[in-house]
């Protein structure tokens, strides 16, 4: 089963809190779970921790899983007026209202948790109905359900919800009556808003026995009459209304069809779950449900004020400010400075870009006199790089023979040959044979000759020491 939203609805009375949960399921609103929560005594009911408490485990219990819900409150506690108000704009009925509600109600404004009703046209002028409800009850049933884990999207009157979730053909005048165990309750809606809302000063019903059950219906009777007698028209008017009765009393539809014409008024007795727009749902009677079920379902599918005729935590008496300006130009305003902040961003950016490639370009101007010196210089080291590399090898092989003779002058040579294969013969003179010796010993420990032979040593004659000599070599590297 594919739920996408879900709402619970929550009545509640001096004697118990019903609980239904409404669930979305292929788009069409279907009831999941219905309980009913008895109304503990003692300071659980009067500390809201220790109530919500007992009021989250009672929903885990019977496997509530929304955790969003609309609050119901019984007619017993509100207080209503009717009052008329001459066609003024919209803006300042709220106004009016504020003043009207320091008259009407004894308790100090501030006591109380007011709202009102859409303004329906009455005559010449206009027509609401002004609602009140202990500011301490409110207080009290937000901070239980805080407890409890609920978050709460309004709070109105379970009456009011009931009627406008009750479906059924259109007529000019409907009076909703809703009969419970605890009581009757009646409201009253004319020209497309609601005129009327009193909780009938009965008794309970009392169904086990005929006599007291008629004795019942009659006072209520008495009550309706003396209603129908207030409402506009007063007692001709009737022939247009229709008495729509939510019968959780449990009294018989006979005894009902006898109350309606007792009253010439066409009575219908509501269906549950059908009259609310639901094909199917759990086993419940309609005392447990059709009132919690009502909260659930304006609050799930209601439009404007969260689809209730009041909402006590979102009055029409406060109403929040509006934008000056439609939201389509303050999404176009809001776009348009977007737009202006990144051109100018751009804008700013390209020109930081540009003044950095000016000092590069100026930097470059500068430095042209001494990247022609530094040219040169690579050109000339270029040239003699080459010249380096290409020298013959046998000025290594001169060099290395020249470090091999001491610095002296007492070895000196007269000639020296080298080959390509770099085999060299060197032939000199010197003032003692020892001399001859000590070169040819260090180009024989050197490495970078091989094969060195001596060819000769011998004395030049004439009475003196001196030798000449001849050795060959071969030079094996160079640096």
């Amino acid at each position: 089963m594919m739920i996408s939203r879900k709402m619970l609805g929550l009545a509640a009375t001096e004697r118990s809190i019903t609980a239904a949960e409404i669930g979305l399921v292929h788009g069409r609103p279907a009831v999941l779970h219905t309980a009913e929560f008895p109304m503990p005594e003692g300071d659980i009911a009067r500390d809201p921790a220790l109530l919500g408490k007992a009021l989250r485990q009672f929903l885990k219990q019977n496997h509530f899983s929304c955790s969003r819900c609309v609050i119901g409150l019984g007619t017993r506690s509100l207080a209503a007026r009717e009052k008329s108000l001459p066609s003024t704009a919209a803006d300042l009925v709220a106004g009016a209202l504020s003043l009207a509600a320091e008259r009407e109600f004894a308790s100090d404004p501030k006591e109380l948790a007011l709202d009102y009703t859409k303004p329906v046209a009455s005559g010449q002028g206009q027509s609401v109905l002004l609602v009140a409800a202990p500011r301490r009850n409110v207080d009290h049933l937000l901070a239980t359900a805080e407890a409890a884990g609920l978050t709460v999207t309004a709070m109105t009157s379970s009456a009011m919800a009931l009627a406008s979730a009750t479906g059924g053909p259109a007529f000019s005048r409907r009076l909703n009556l809703y009969l419970s165990p605890g009581g009757a309750e009646l409201c009253v809606q004319s020209g497309g808003g609601f005129y009327l809302l009193r909780s009938l000063p009965l008794a309970p019903p009392v169904v086990t026995g005929v006599s007291p059950q008629e004795n019942w219906l009659s006072d209520l009777a008495g009550e309706l009459r003396r209603v129908l007698s207030l409402l506009p028209g007063g007692p001709t008017a009737p022939q247009a209304a229709e008495l729509v009765v939510w019968n959780a009393a449990g009294l018989s539809a006979e005894a009902l069809a006898a109350l309606g014409e007792g009253l010439s008024l066409e009575v219908r007795l509501c269906a549950y779950p059908a009259d609310l727009g639901i094909a199917e749902a759990p086993a419940a009677p309609a005392s447990e449900s059709a009132a919690a079920t009502a909260l659930a379902v304006r609050g799930l599918l209601g439009n404007g004020q969260n689809g209730l005729a009041v909402d006590f935590l979102h009055s029409r008496l406060t109403p929040r400010k509006k934008l000056a300006l439609g939201k389509k130009v303050v999404w176009g305003a809001g776009l348009a400075a977007v737009v202006v902040i990144v051109i100018g961003v751009l804008l700013l950016d390209w020109r930081n870009q540009e003044q950095e490639v000016e000092d590069l370009a100026g930097q470059l101007r500068d430095m042209k006199t001494n990247v022609a010196a530094a040219k040169d210089v690579v050109d000339k080291t270029a040239f003699a790089r080459g010249w380096y590399d290409r020298r013959p090898r046998f000025l290594d092989c001169m060099r290395e023979l020249t470090l091999a003779f001491p610095i002296e002058g007492r070895v000196w040579t007269t000639s020296v040959g080298i080959g390509e294969d770099m085999k060299a013969l060197v032939s000199g003179k010197a003032s003692d044979e020892a001399s001859v010796l000590e070169v040819l010993d260090h180009l024989a420990k050197s490495p970078k000759f091989s094969d060195v032979q001596p060819l000769y040593i011998r004395e030049v004659g004439g009475g003196s020491s001196a030798v000449s000599f001849a050795i060959s070599l071969r030079f094996v590297k160079a640096d």
